[in-house]
């Protein structure tokens, strides 16, 4: 529908406010906006999100609804209340709501990562992969989706298809830790013991606090007969520990 000056100014007002995460003053003025046309699709949507982030979920049903009502096949409005659906402990409606959000809109990236982690939660790890595929088809740079597709492998013990996606999640972010514990995991599953050596060695560049790291070390350098390293690795992990 289309929107009065006035309402679309405090529309993009509003939405700049959520962007910079000042979620109670962008609520004040998206429901400002609102008073304007009730009905109004987006400003329906953008003041359930808000209350979404405010942790306000009964308030933000009610708008998602409410964008739903003037618009039953608003993408956007579909997903986050399917999302809140699921939060809430309504599973099996939250995914029929996804479900009904990637049939909307096909290309949505968010949605097949959404449905992706949907399906993971619920130990569906094929169609989980499929949906995290999907996202990175859509959208290569999703950092989300290619490290959760690892994790989704993982589950599946398809390791060395983990070991790729953890891989092209660290050529978008190198200083990604959990990708790097995931990663060392998958190569110690792998077998490839220096692939993994050389994993636990970066996160402890990256964070010399990693108690976890020291440990998989020592075990690693206990396996390659390194016993003097492998106490040196058990050390650093009870100093932090007492730390």
């Amino acid at each position: 529908m289309e929107r009065s000056p006035h309402a679309q100014a405090l529309h993009d007002q509003g939405l700049a406010l959520y962007r910079a995460q000042r979620y109670e003053e962008a609520l004040t003025l998206f429901t400002s906006a609102l008073k304007e046309s009730s009905s109004d699709t987006l400003v329906n949507y953008r003041i359930g999100s808000t209350l979404f982030r405010l942790d306000r979920y009964e308030e933000a049903e009610y708008y998602f609804e409410k964008a739903l009502e003037s618009d039953p096949e608003h993408t956007n409005s579909l997903m986050n209340l399917g999302l809140l659906y699921d939060l809430t402990g309504r599973k099996d409606d939250g995914l029929r709501l996804l479900k009904s959000a990637v049939e909307s809109e096909t290309t949505n990236p968010q949605i097949h990562f959404n449905l992706g982690a949907l399906y993971g939660d619920r130990g569906q790890y094929d169609l989980a992969v499929r949906h995290f595929e999907k996202a990175l088809e859509l959208d290569p740079r999703s950092l989300e989706a290619s490290f959760n597709l690892g994790l989704a492998y993982s589950k599946m013990g398809l390791y060395k298809k983990a070991i790729d996606a953890f891989r092209n999640t660290l050529r978008l972010e190198a200083r990604h830790i959990d990708a790097l514990f995931a990663l060392g995991t998958a190569y110690r599953q792998c077998q490839m013991t220096d692939r993994a050596v050389e994993t636990y060695q970066r996160i402890i560049e990256l964070d010399r606090t990693a108690g976890r790291a020291y440990f998989w070390l020592g075990v690693l350098y206990d396996k390659k007969g390194m016993t003097d390293e492998a106490r040196a690795m058990y050390r650093k992990v009870r100093e932090y520990e007492k730390g």
